[in-house]
């Protein structure tokens, strides 16, 4: 009868242990997503913090990273206690054994400062497009230890802040659209120019919400095997470029079709020497 009895403490005591541990990790979720949530209300006032979106959303980007790792650790510390397990005799084995950790941990070390730097200074923010490494794309995340990039194809790229050496940011600046034109060696070279620089100015004046300054005939940057190349250059507002040199090239072939002038491409000729005559 006495080791039913002491069957059922020991259930009790083990169910009472199991329910404080799923309080704890219930409760700290809670505060987890509320804290999250004031995060996000507090981020969205950035207008009157005088922040720009980006800003504001790779700060709180950060904060909800450091939300999230002091929730783990308190976490981790409440449990141990409710199994009775003496933090203190953990803090000193980690101490006798922190030499050995501190090897390991030396990367982790690195990644968190160089996150704080990659903040400070302002290299780039969440929904920046940039190129580190052999990663392009955007920026969707900064954290404390890495920073995650989305590029182009739907590929994430999550790299390692420490790891983060040399940054193009593509979205800080005027960008610049290149427009190569190829026209027959036959062709009115006045004439393509002339058409060129028309095309320019009326898409200028259609489309000043993106582009910044008129556009420039550069003239004949070379000559190929059945062409002569021509060059066009468009400042545009930052990652406007794409769209802007797809859109008039699309106008200057209209123009090229309308005005009569050919574009070139290649020709073969074949020969058959065994055709009898």
């Amino acid at each position: 009868m006495a080791e039913l009895v002491d069957k059922a403490d020991s259930m009790n005591i083990y169910l009472y242990t199991g329910l404080k541990i799923l309080f704890i990790i219930v409760f700290w979720r809670i505060v987890n997503i509320l804290l999250n949530k004031f995060i996000d209300k507090f981020f969205r006032l950035s207008p009157r913090l005088h922040m720009n979106e980006k800003k504001s959303n790779t700060l709180s980007g950060l904060m909800k990273s450091i939300v999230r790792y002091t929730i783990y650790i308190i976490m981790a510390i409440s449990i141990l206690n409710v199994l009775n397990i003496p933090t203190e005799s953990i803090l000193a084995a980690a101490g006798l054994g922190g030499l050995a950790i501190g090897f390991g941990a030396q990367n982790l070390v690195k990644d968190v400062i160089s996150g704080f730097f990659i903040l400070f200074e302002d290299q780039y923010a969440v929904g920046d497009y940039v190129t580190i490494g052999s990663a392009t794309g955007d920026v969707e995340d900064i954290g404390l230890r890495i920073t995650k990039i989305r590029s182009f194809n739907g590929d994430l790229h999550i790299i390692p802040n420490g790891e983060v050496k040399t940054v193009i940011n593509h979205s800080r600046g005027n960008s610049l659209a290149i427009i190569d034109i190829s026209v027959a060696y036959e062709a009115d070279i006045n004439k393509a120019i002339k058409i060129l620089k028309d095309v320019g100015e009326k898409y200028y004046e259609k489309n000043k919400d993106k582009v910044v300054d008129l556009p420039s005939v550069l003239g004949i940057t070379g000559f190929g095997d059945y062409d002569v190349k021509l060059r066009m250059t468009i400042r545009t507002l930052p990652l406007k470029h794409w769209s802007v040199e797809r859109e008039i090239r699309k106008d200057i072939k209209e123009a090229f079709d309308r005005e009569g002038m050919v574009i070139p491409y290649p020709k073969r000729v074949n020969i058959n020497l065994n055709e009898k005559e």
